[in-house]
């Protein structure tokens, strides 16, 4: 019997991995390799030098197979630990990494021979990191902002991109030698005479040595499971060693020729991407749809049955939960939970434009259903084709998992047809990355996760003229004092005002960044797995990819939503509070007015109920936002787009903003992606899918994210599921585009704060990804108790 069909066993590797999940390991292996690859290559080409660095690492890295696993490749010399990329930026480590075993989440042991080790190596990078390059890059106006909280961009400021879908498909057809050969191809027909066919050259020959490399890590597994299989008594795991020695000879080199081989083939890819760059995102994609053909030619040939496939999607899921990556001190409040954000994604529409459930389809909820752990994240995507017994099956599965989360796979596509793209590309290839942003498999280069904006603070600036109240700088224009404001109209003008402005400096602060980029990092890894860059000769970074588009998150979207609700009910419509006073008290933080405090968090309208005026002014601050994003283009000519999710960014922004007129008390969190205010939504589950289904999200291209907690009893018996099914068909119906649920009850998440001893396995949904409740900052877990639970549909 398999490790992995064994139900004790399969248990024995769930403990392992939520054993080391909750105390992940630093490691300094790669940082020492890169480091000497660098110095070796010192005045080369910076796609060479990363094409080298690339080949060094998986030369020398160690490498291991555990006893359960059905497939070959791991992240680190150390199962479930992050690996330090020193030429993003080595500075924040050395100041940091003493606190990083006691820091209030994302806790990683740091043993003193790493610290040793990197109090070594990281001091020959100063000067020399992206990050650095990049604030050298950035005007005064974006540094400012980034300091005062009104955007953050620490995810593109140290590491690669990430954020993309790869084109999986194309190295199960062709494998790195065929993509090896189209590079030779490449070389023999450049004019050398000319800058430009040098440029390619660079490209292809780094094109080359990345082939090879990924050939030669495959080959190192396949002699090391020869090694073992040599060494293994028991008989069935001594098979599956020599199976794995067998597939890693063949793959990713060669096209795969079975279920077995794409599945391997898969992985390598993906985990080249985060070996490489450490980008957030590389996601998984519609990898149901990608493997079937495999899948199906090995069942009608026999070589694997429907157990044998489970088992190795089963293998799959285990590792990716071995990647995860560091964050900053700061990074980690708005990326709270180790998110790496590699979902699988489910259902939506095939080629032929039906239904594109398949068996396969089944078989990856199965494996979920046996994992059950942080990754991989799950995406069903909806259609009205939708297999009705699969939907059943992915709803089953919320009640225990808090997966899968749901899109509308018909707005997803009207997102695309807003981006430009053409209706068979809108109808047949709609995917999402990482979180809830838009990408083409294999077509598209993202900066999807640009910055975070937070749209809570130019709220406050436009209440104070343009001053932050919490610093006392001047940060925005001077839009009026509360005095000068006749009508409501008047002061949501100055609002808009400091948000254009303040984005005009955001955008300023990611086109510094992407310049960084273009020249400190380029990535022809990643570039092999985008469609353009072979063809164009130029990596990524260099504009080689056929479509791009940059994203920025809106952070704080029903706080403000809200607070102008106050502004304009309680001033310019009831006139019962002075507006004065109103930023007097805010100013003070309700310190001698709770009365007043009380009084806006009860009798303020609130986004969420289902009223029309509420309704209208969401729309037309979410379209303004949208439209804010749509004037700008990054440095490749891709169109700026805007999205309403954002992690754990709305308590990190929360944080540098005061009191707001809502009633929200000062440096607590902002709401949630596109949600209602924590614990304010005093309607059904019916109400807010109502409201949120008249937003027009088509027009936010890079997503929008609404959180929902439920009580358990709702998704009590299969009355419970067809109730929440018909509730999700409807709202999609309606023209709603994401929903994710958590179902616990607030006691439970208490207690769990307050014993977490005893919730050892306890996975919650944060955003737009799962991770372990223990793992989590306090604020950020009294962030998710404050979330209202709904107890009606």
């Amino acid at each position: 019997m398999s490790y992995l069909d064994n139900p004790i066993r399969l248990q024995e590797v769930r403990s392992f991995y939520l054993e080391r999940l909750l105390k992940p390991k630093l490691t300094s292996e790669r940082a020492d390799i890169v480091t000497r690859s660098y110095a070796r290559t010192e005045g080369s080409h910076p796609i060479t030098r990363r094409a080298q660095a690339l080949k060094d690492i998986l030369a020398e890295m160690s490498i291991y197979i555990k006893p359960w696993e059905l497939l070959a490749g791991n992240l680190g010399p150390e199962p479930v630990s992050a690996p330090v990329f020193p030429e993003g930026g080595a500075d924040f480590i050395l100041e940091e990494m003493d606190s990083y075993g006691t820091r209030p989440g994302d806790k990683f042991e740091v043993s003193e021979e790493t610290k040793t080790e990197l109090r070594r190596i990281l001091p020959l990078w100063k000067g020399k990191t992206l990050k650095e390059y990049g604030l050298s890059l950035m005007p005064e106006g974006p540094v400012r902002m980034r300091e005062a909280g009104v955007f953050s961009a620490e995810n593109m400021l140290t590491c690669g991109t990430g954020h993309f879908l790869p084109d999986y498909t194309k190295v199960l057809e062709q494998g790195f030698r065929g993509i090896s050969e189209q590079a030779k191809a490449a070389l023999m027909t450049l004019d050398l005479s000319r800058e430009e066919g040098y440029e390619k050259r660079i490209f292809y020959e780094a094109v080359l040595t990345i082939c090879a490399a990924v050939r030669d890590f495959s080959l190192r597994y396949a002699e090391l499971a020869d090694s073992m299989a040599a060494e293994e008594k028991e008989e069935e795991r001594r098979r599956e060693l020599k199976k794995i020695a067998e597939v890693c000879r063949r793959v990713p080199w060669e096209p795969a020729a079975g279920f077995a081989e794409a599945v391997q083939s898969l992985w390598f890819t993906h985990l080249v991407c985060y070996i490489d760059s450490n980008g957030y995102g590389v996601t998984l994609g519609r990898s149901a749809s990608c493997l079937y053909p495999w899948y199906r030619s090995s069942i009608a040939s026999g070589e694997i049955d429907r157990e044998g496939a489970l088992a190795l999607l089963v293998s799959l899921f285990f590792k990716t939960n071995d990647i995860l990556k560091l964050y900053n001190n700061n990074a980690a409040q708005n990326y709270g939970g180790f998110p790496v954000g590699q979902p699988v994604q489910l259902g939506g529409i095939n080629a032929a434009g039906e239904d594109d459930t398949n068996e396969l389809s089944f078989l990856f909820l199965e494996a979920e259903k046996k994992v059950k752990l942080y990754q991989p994240d799950i995406g069903f995507l909806w259609t009205e084709k939708i297999n009705p017994g699969f939907f059943r099956a992915a709803t089953e599965l919320v009640a225990t998992n808090s997966k899968p989360k749901f899109f509308n796979y018909h707005v997803g596509s009207a997102m695309y047809r807003q981006a430009g793209l053409s209706e068979e590309t809108a109808q047949k290839d709609w995917a999402f990355i990482g979180c809830v942003e838009y990408g083409v498999p294999g077509k598209t280069w993202t900066w999807a996760d640009a910055a975070m904006f937070n749209l809570a603070k130019c709220l406050e600036l436009a209440l104070n003229d343009g001053i932050d109240p919490v610093s006392g700088s001047r940060l925005g224009p001077q839009t009026g004092s509360p005095e000068d404001f006749k009508d409501f109209s008047q002061f949501l003008s100055a609002l808009q005002r400091q948000i254009a402005y303040m984005f005009d400096l955001t955008v300023q602060g990611i086109t510094a960044l992407q310049v960084a980029h273009k020249h400190c990092w380029p990535e022809p890894y990643e570039s092999l797995l985008v469609d353009g860059c072979m063809q164009s000769g130029r990596e990524v970074n260099q504009g080689g990819a056929t479509s791009y588009h940059t994203g920025v998150q809106f952070v704080g979207f029903a706080t403000v939503v809200d607070s102008l609700l106050a502004i304009k009910h309680f001033v310019f419509e009831h006139r019962s509070i002075n507006f004065r006073d109103l930023v007097d008290n805010l100013g003070e933080n309700f310190r001698n007015n709770e009365v007043l405090r009380v009084r806006l968090l009860r009798e303020t309208p609130r986004f969420g109920m289902d009223r029309d005026d509420i309704n209208s002014l969401a729309g037309e601050v979410f379209t303004y936002c949208c439209d804010t994003a749509g004037r700008y283009r990054d440095i490749w000519g891709g169109l700026y787009t805007a999205s309403l999710y954002s992690l754990t960014a709305h308590v990190g922004f929360g944080a540098r903003v005061g009191a707001t007129p809502d009633g929200r008390m000062a440096f607590s969190p902002l709401s949630d992606a596109s949600s209602p205010s924590q614990g304010l939504q005093n309607g059904s589950v019916t109400e807010i899918f109502t409201t949120q289904s008249k937003l027009p999200h088509h027009k936010a291209i890079n997503g929008t994210l609404l959180n929902m907690k439920l009580n358990k009893k709702l998704l009590s018996g299969p009355e419970g599921t067809a109730r929440l099914q018909n509730l999700i068909s409807t709202y999609f119906k309606m023209g709603g585009f994401h929903v994710q649920f958590n179902v616990v009850d607030v006691e439970v998440l208490k207690d769990a704060q307050a014993n977490p001893d005893k919730y050892p396995d306890f996975l919650i949904r944060v955003a737009a990804y799962v991770t372990n409740w223990n793992q989590l900052s306090r604020d950020v877990q009294n962030e998710i108790i404050s979330r209202a639970e709904m107890e009606s549909f």
